[in-house]
């Protein structure tokens, strides 16, 4: 993760397309992230202007840094589904980038200078 002292707020999605839709279609706080299928999808962005990229942890350690934002809805949904299947960065030809420790705030007691 380019930003590993960053707090998220983590929300739930209930499928693949509900997340696909979320990572393309929108544009999220510095401090936003997602759950699906026992992955972390943490916005992991310079700035919430630029094209929003995210770090995907699975089971503590990241696995894949994707640029949604330049990601048509399929590509995104894809990718998604790659991950979600179990793909792995060995897959397709890179290395594992490591453990990481993720640190989160329910979305009730969460506000940061991020997201306020």
């Amino acid at each position: 993760m380019i930003h590993p002292t960053r707090v998220f707020c983590v929300g739930p999605c209930a499928s693949a397309e509900e997340l696909a839709k979320k990572l393309v279609d929108y544009s999220w706080t510095l401090c936003t992230g997602f759950e699906y299928a026992g992955l972390l999808f943490l916005n992991d962005s310079f700035s919430g202007d630029g094209p929003q990229e995210y770090a995907v942890i699975r089971a503590g350690r990241q696995v894949e840094s994707i640029t949604f934002g330049w990601c048509t809805f399929e590509q995104a949904l894809a990718l998604i589904q790659w991950l979600e299947g179990g793909g792995t960065p060995e897959d397709a030809g890179d290395t594992d980038l490591g453990p990481v420790t993720v640190r989160t705030q329910a979305p009730q007691a969460h506000r940061c200078a991020l997201c306020a």
